[in-house]
C-alpha cells in the first residue's frame, strides 16, 4: 500500500508561539506531503514497493539515492508530529529515566543540548539530528535515524 500522509493530531495553530499555524501547514501539506509522494513515486514497481517505512529504512543503503531522501524526509516528519504536543516541553525531571541517562551520557541537561544544538546546525538545510542509543543503552546524537527505528 502507498505511503500516506498522516492526520495531525492537532490543530496548526495549537503549537503557537513556537510554531506558528501557516508554518505548520505548510510543512505539513507541503512538506511532508511532497516527500510522502516522492517516496511513493520512487518505489513504484520497485522490491521496496508495499514494505513499511522501518523495512525500507532498515536496509536504505540498497535503495536509490530518492527513496533515502524521501523515505528519510517521510520518517523524520511522521515522527516530528508525533513528538511534538501542545502541553509538551520543557527538561525532563531528574527522576525519569531519559534525564539519568542523559546525565549519565553527557554529564548534564545543558550539555545535552548544546552537543544535541551544535549537531543539528552541521546538518545541512533539515537541521535533523537524533538522539540515539547504541547496543549497550549508551545515548549519542546522530544524524542519521540509525538506531531508533524497532
Amino acid at each position: 500500500m502507498p505511503f500516506e500522509l498522516p492526520q495531525l493530531p492537532y490543530a496548526y495553530d495549537a503549537l503557537e508561539p513556537h510554531f506558528d499555524a501557516r508554518t505548520m501547514e505548510i510543512h505539513h501539506t507541503k512538506h511532508h506531503q511532497a516527500y510522502t509522494t516522492n517516496l511513493n513515486n520512487a518505489l513504484a514497481g520497485t522490491p521496496g514497493e508495499g514494505k513499511k517505512i522501518g523495512e525500507i529504512l532498515g536496509s536504505i543503503s540498497s535503495y536509490s539515492t530518492a527513496v533515502r531522501n524521501n523515505g528519510g524526509g517521510f520518517y523524520n516528519h511522521c515522527l516530528f508530529w508525533e513528538v511534538l504536543t501542545p502541553n509538551g516541553g520543557g527538561e525532563p525531571s531528574a527522576q525519569t529515566n531519559i534525564r539519568k541517562a542523559i546525565d549519565r551520557d553527557f554529564g548534564s541537561f545543558a550539555s545535552f543540548k548544546e552537543e544535541f544544538a551544535k549537531a543539528a546546525m552541521t546538518r545541512f538545510g533539515s537541521g535533523w539530528a537524533w538522539l540515539c542509543t547504541d547496543a549497550d543503552d549508551k545515548l549519542f546524537i546522530n544524524l542519521l535515524p540509525t538506531g531508533i527505528i524497532r
